[in-house]
């Protein structure tokens, strides 16, 4: 990369010095592992976790 820059993931914001290493965050948005902690649901991403857990506000 090149001096201060950095990359972005387009689904949470969460931004890295080394394209490798935005690339393995991405696998984060895509395999489920996203768990609710007030229902058995799980989620493939963090938007979509952040989204639910908003109803469980109501």
């Amino acid at each position: 990369a090149s001096a201060g820059r950095l990359y972005g993931c387009g689904e949470c914001g969460r931004r890295y010095r080394h394209r490798g290493s935005l690339a393995n965050h991405r696998h984060t948005h895509r395999t489920g592992v996203f768990a609710c902690s007030l229902c058995p649901k799980h989620f493939p991403n963090l938007m979509a976790l952040r989204t639910h857990a908003r109803g469980h506000r109501r």
